[in-house]
């Protein structure tokens, strides 16, 4: 045999063998978008949960400071609550859309 005959394989190796690589770093790509996407929504998902949590404490606590202030305890406090969760859900939806018009732009720019 001689380095002429081994030439053709050589290229064919190499040809599958950058083929194969393209292959991997394609893989690896899509592999750390999905992370990516999945620690963002992770922590969309914890923000929602603080503001909705937030948003209710402050309704509760300044329900039963009005309450302990006017003596009227425990409507004014019930009134906040619900005060609270209607702001939360509001921020909620307002963070929801957000986060949808984030990754709809950067759709676009990877599509």
């Amino acid at each position: 045999m001689t380095e002429e005959d081994d030439l053709p394989k050589a290229s064919d190796e190499l040809e599958r063998l950058a083929a194969r690589l393209e292959v991997e770093r394609h893989q690896a790509k899509i592999e750390q978008e999905i992370r990516r996407t999945a620690t963002s929504a992770l922590g969309g998902g914890f923000r929602i949960a603080v503001e909705m949590l937030a948003a209710l404490a402050v309704g509760t606590g300044l329900g039963y400071m009005a309450d302990r202030m006017l003596g009227t305890l425990p409507w004014i406090m019930v009134a906040g609550i619900f005060l609270g969760f209607a702001a939360g859900m509001r921020n909620m939806i307002r963070s929801a859309e957000r986060m949808n018009a984030k990754r709809d732009g950067e759709d676009d720019k990877m599509g």
